[in-house]
């Protein structure tokens, strides 16, 4: 359980990025936060990674409070995260050697940080190319190796800022594939999006808005809460959803896919 409370956080300008945030994630939930440009999206995940220290509020990832500088090494064992571009996450020339770097840092032997990378490395389909050239990886082969090294720390948190922002067609489709995967394996995931349309990934959606909480609310109820999406762009499937909504089409959406919401739309139309 993660339990975030009166979190706010203020930059140096005097600006305030976040303001009493107030918010509780289950285990194995999958939710996604999304918000124009500035609504602190994107400082909400970088607070709760660890990466920003704040001063107002508490975030506890069950009995661990990540303001508790002494549990550095513990939160950094409990908590990954992975950004829009993978190339700021890669810094050495083969794949094992960038996932090894993170792993000797944790203190684990060398039997352990193989076996865990092998591990991740499968979980994203890329163990073929375990002894690759990093500069010979397209970006979506390095973003993938991005999530794998997160995996391979085994977090109990992971978080996603954007991943996908950067991506092709087919190179975001894996990453919704990982997803899916890593959901039915028990981890909690936090996604960070401007993509409308990834919100059918996630158990739950928040909207923030300014640095605060605007709304949040289960796919299931996705449709009484179309009104909350329309300052944001309303492309794909979502739009095909208030369309058929309006026309008073019954959708179910509760565990629906992106993909299993298409081809049951397709069946309908």
């Amino acid at each position: 359980m993660i339990t975030i409370k009166d979190l706010s956080y203020k930059y140096k300008t005097g600006d305030f990025s976040l303001s009493n945030i107030n918010l509780e994630i289950k285990d194995n939930e999958f939710v996604t936060i999304i918000g124009q440009n500035g609504s602190g999206k994107s400082t909400f995940s970088k607070l709760l990674s660890g990466l920003v220290k704040f001063k107002k509020g508490q975030i506890l990832i069950d009995d661990l409070d990540l303001s508790d500088k002494k549990k550095a090494l513990e939160i950094r064992k409990q908590v990954a995260i992975v950004f829009q571009n993978p190339e700021t996450q890669i810094i050495f020339d083969k794949v094992y050697d960038d996932m090894a770097f993170g792993l000797k840092n944790l203190g684990f032997s060398s039997e352990e940080i193989n076996n865990r990378i092998d591990e991740a490395l499968k979980q994203v389909n890329m163990f073929d190319l375990k002894n690759a050239y990093t500069t010979e990886l397209s970006l979506g082969q390095k973003q993938r190796i991005a999530i794998a090294s997160s995996l391979a720390i085994h977090p109990k948190v992971l978080i996603l800022d954007e991943p996908t922002t950067m991506l092709d067609p087919t190179s975001k489709k894996q990453v919704y594939e990982i997803l899916r995967n890593l959901k039915q394996k028990g981890i909690t995931i936090i996604y960070i999006t401007n993509f409308i349309d990834e919100i059918l990934l996630s158990d739950r959606t928040i909207i923030f808005e300014k640095g605060q909480q605007k709304r949040d609310f289960y796919k299931k109820d996705l449709l009484f809460n179309l009104e909350y999406l329309k300052d944001f762009e309303f492309p794909g499937i979502i739009s095909l959803i208030s369309t058929l909504h309006e026309q008073g089409l019954d959708i179910n959406l509760e565990d629906l896919s992106i993909h299993e919401l298409a081809n049951k739309l397709n069946k309908k139309v």
